[in-house]
């Protein structure tokens, strides 16, 4: 469990007083990450700060529109000096900066974050891993600091709705809603947003779900269900890596499933997996995860392990899970 040394008044109090800020996201960026440092970016900028934001991976098909005519913030060594305040937005885990750890690893000032498992890798901490989104910490933090939430009503509201699956999921509370109704207040379209996230799939992201669709296999009498996507998935259906964000979240629409699966063969090293696991409350998919060195929250985390094949990936997941009989899955 994180712990935090600094508090939000205090983080306020941080972003009075420096001037210039670089904002890092996670690798493989969702809404929550993006919208969430963006909706930071433009309130700094509100009050005459300098900020950047960096990624080191492009958005989603989905997420694209929240930057409109901004440039993507990939990072560039020959063009940037890195000067500036580092501070990283809902990641959990230095790891999970992806390339950009090569370039900050150690270097970051203040984390904030909203994940009930990561490292402590700032120089000052801060997760609440009751806010439903690290939007929501956002949104308390901006209004901490007096600024107008106009421009920040669009990526705050796309966080929150991105980590709570359209405030379907059950880390979503009244007070993720009584959120929400400001941001609408403040001028964010919920209808264009939530359309842009949910109903704006790409060709390939369909042949992506079709894909996962069919190698769909059920376990422990259909309570766990479990995707494996490997290279030669990719390569016969053409799929990039972008095209695959939207498979995770399908195993836990299947009745009766309390655990879904889902593994992803790495392009550039076959012999590693990426794991997502989606619950139903009451499973801890972030001590699963934990298992192989990952997090996250209680009903999505994810991580990665080593593997010869995807049976053999899957078959190492499926280890840990036991019938549970009347409780359900469980972790042995």
């Amino acid at each position: 469990m994180p712990t935090n040394n600094i508090t939000e008044e205090e983080i306020a109090e941080f972003f009075k007083k420096e001037e210039n800020f670089l904002l890092l996201c996670h690798t493989r960026p969702d809404g929550d990450t993006l919208g969430s440092a963006l909706a930071l970016k433009r309130g700094l900028e509100a009050m005459g700060k300098r900020a950047k934001l960096f990624c080191a991976q492009e958005p989603f098909a989905n997420t694209e529109f929240l930057f409109g005519e901004e440039e993507w913030p990939a990072f560039d060594k020959e063009e940037e000096d890195g000067d500036g305040t580092v501070v990283s937005v809902d990641v959990a885990s230095e790891g999970l900066l992806g390339s950009l750890e090569g370039v900050f690893g150690g270097t970051v000032k203040l984390k904030i974050d909203h994940h009930e498992t990561g490292d402590d890798f700032a120089e000052y901490n801060f997760t609440d891993p009751s806010a439903a989104a690290c939007g929501e910490v956002i949104y308390r933090i901006l209004k901490r600091l007096g600024v107008p939430l106009a421009d920040a009503a669009e990526p705050l509201y796309a966080a929150i709705s991105s980590d709570t699956g359209g405030f379907r999921y059950s880390n979503t509370t009244a007070q993720t809603h009584r959120i929400a109704a400001e941001l609408l207040d403040a001028g964010a379209d919920n209808a264009f947003i939530d359309h842009m996230l949910y109903e704006n799939r790409t060709q390939g992201e369909i042949r992506a779900l079709t894909a996962a669709y069919g190698s769909m296999r059920f376990f422990l009498d259909g309570q766990v269900a479990a995707v494996t996507i490997t290279n030669d998935d990719k390569r016969r259906l053409n799929l990039r890596e972008e095209d695959l964000g939207e498979i995770s979240s399908i195993t836990r629409e299947i009745r009766g499933v309390q655990v879904g699966i889902t593994l992803r063969q790495e392009k550039l090293d076959a012999s590693r997996f990426k794991l997502s696991v989606r619950s139903e409350p009451g499973f801890p998919a972030n001590e699963l995860c934990a298992i192989f060195g990952g997090g996250g929250h209680p009903c999505a985390a994810g991580a990665e392990l080593s593997a010869a094949n995807g049976k053999v990936a899957l078959a190492t997941v499926l280890k840990h899970l036991a019938d549970g009989g009347e409780e359900g899955v469980k972790i042995v």
